[in-house]
Formats: C-alpha cells, structure tokens, sequence
C-alpha cells in the first residue's frame, strides 16, 4: 500500500459562484481528466467514473465509485472515493476550497489524497508520482480552458 498525497491552487477569471457550480458537477471535472471514458451520475451526490490508466508497463481500466460527503457552496467541497482494477485498489478523498481573488476571480485550491494497494501500489511512489504529476498538470490545464471558455 502506498500513500499519495497532492495539492496546488489556480486562478480562474470567473466569480467564485459559476466555479463552484462547474466544479461539483462531476461530468465537468471528468471531462477535464486524462483517461476517462464514462461518468454515470447516480445522483446529487453519488457518481462512477471509468477511466483507462497506464503505469509503468501496466494498462487498463479502473472502476471508481465516488461521493460527494460535504457541499459548502459556494465555498468547498468534500469527495470520498474508492476504485479497483488492473490488480489495485485505491480508497482516496479529495477536495476544493474556492477564494475571491478580485473581481469575477476565484482561486480553487485543492487537494488529493490516497491509498493505493496491489500491483500499482507494489510499484511505489518513485514509480507512480511522474504518472500522477502529469495526469494532474493535463487535468488542471483543461479544467483551466474550460472555465474560462
């Protein structure tokens, strides 16, 4: 089992209100996501993703179920998830806390942490950290274009 832990912030020139809806709302987020093949909005609170991952020489798809656990709008939100597939699981939480910057400005800070086990998680951090800094760079690029499309 390895842990893994990230975390940044980024501005978007949108007013904090019209971010927080766009980011609770996971068929954006995923959208935005390296990898993803479907989100299935279960409802308000609960939705799947599948997504296909490459790790090293391992590729395939993971399945995850996730929850929303805390909705402060406009202001932060909470997910908890848990996801299986090419021979690992991973349970993970993951957040946002919104800030005005200025006038129709927000700063979305973030956060991800998780626990991965089985044949990813065997590989260990040295191995995982260039695959999750790339996805996470591609996925905060595109959720920046898509906000301020």
């Amino acid at each position: 089992m390895v842990r893994v832990r990230y975390g940044g912030s980024f501005d978007v020139n949108k007013p904090r209100d019209f971010v927080y809806n766009f980011l609770v709302d996971p068929r954006n987020v995923a959208s935005a996501i390296p990898g993803v093949e479907s989100v299935e909005v279960l409802d308000q609170d609960n939705f799947r993703v599948r997504a296909s991952l490459g790790v090293g020489a391992i590729r395939g798809t993971v399945n995850i179920t996730a929850r929303f656990v805390e909705k402060r709008p406009p202001e932060s939100a909470k997910i908890v998830g848990r996801g299986s597939g090419m021979q690992s699981n991973m349970d993970f939480e993951m957040g946002f806390n919104l800030e005005e910057v200025g006038p129709g400005a927000a700063r979305v800070n973030w956060y991800f942490d998780g626990n991965i086990g089985g044949l990813i998680g065997s590989m260990g951090a040295r191995v995982l950290d260039p695959v999750a800094q790339r996805i996470i760079q591609e996925t905060i690029q595109k959720l920046k274009q898509k906000l301020s499309g």
